[in-house]
């Protein structure tokens, strides 16, 4: 990597920082996850025993921040590995949606089922085991299918919502032609209102599929009951997702600047932040 391209990405990593420094730093150092958010039973149980739904609980608005301070310390738990990893991925991923349709869907799979093995290196993390490369490809093992299903599901969702975004779009551009004079004026006011309207549709969608790869990969649920448990978990923990995503805004907007490199630290990031809030919101009592 050129010296100016690592001076911008040590620049982006040390912005990221900034915003949880001062959150406590007092977890055990060989564990980058808090000790105390202990995920529910799941690694107890021996393979292939049938498990059941897990129960998730409410959590204070302030451990949005708290999830992030902790993909952090994940990030900086093996920072080499996750920069290889982050590009191994992108790449497969760019790639596969240079191939007209198919690859866009081949890229979606993949990306549920890598979510799925990396959720399993966080938990390597937090046993204080060492995490590695193969942690990308560890979901193509016994719960690929779920996975497989789980992106399958959420490309579904995506493309409906998109093509009902694109028609009211062409409404609003045909009623837009019909005013002669205003009509630019209306179309580009109209815009934002698209925009916003796409996101209050994928909020749902998100919300169903953030704890899922976890809940498939540790509680050997089936993709769409794991998609009901995590979009329930997210509506209990709106606050603390709320604080998270107002924050997770700004670390996109440094993360992007320049030239898009801060993304080889902020997915590693939100990698490790997927699985914190999943030991937090699905803890034991």
């Amino acid at each position: 990597m050129p010296a100016a391209a690592s001076v911008h990405l040590q620049r982006s990593a040390d912005g990221m920082a900034t915003l949880w420094n001062h959150a406590r730093m007092d977890a055990d150092p060989r564990n980058p996850f808090d000790p105390a958010s202990a995920s529910p039973g799941a690694d107890n149980m021996p393979p292939g025993k049938d498990r059941t739904e897990p129960d998730s609980r409410s959590v204070a608005a302030g451990q949005g921040l708290e999830w992030l301070r902790q993909g952090w310390q994940a990030f900086l738990a093996a920072p080499g590995v996750w920069v290889v990893v982050t590009l191994l991925w992108v790449v497969a991923v760019v790639v596969l949606n240079l191939v007209p349709l198919f690859g866009m869907i081949a890229a979606t799979l993949l990306a549920t089922v890598t979510i799925g093995g990396l959720m399993q290196g966080c938990r390597a993390l937090s046993r204080g085991e060492p995490f590695d490369i193969a942690w990308l490809w560890a979901g193509f093992g016994e719960r690929v299918n779920p996975l497989l299903a789980l992106g399958g599901w959420y490309l579904l969702a995506s493309l409906a919502i998109g093509m009902l975004v694109v028609l009211l779009s062409a409404v609003t551009a045909g009623l837009a032609g019909l005013a002669a004079v205003a009509g630019v004026a209306v179309l580009m006011a109209a815009i934002p209102s698209m925009l916003v309207i796409a996101i209050v549709l994928m909020a749902p969608v998100l919300m169903a599929v953030w704890f899922a790869p976890a809940l498939i990969v540790f509680h050997r649920l089936p993709a769409l009951d794991a998609m009901r448990v995590s979009f329930f978990a997210s509506l209990r923990n709106a606050p603390a997702f709320l604080v998270f995503s107002l924050l997770y805004f700004v670390l996109v907007m440094l993360a992007s600047l320049p030239a898009m490199l801060g993304w080889l630290v902020l997915l590693p990031v939100t990698f490790g932040t997927m699985y914190a809030s999943y030991r937090d919101v699905f803890a034991q009592p």
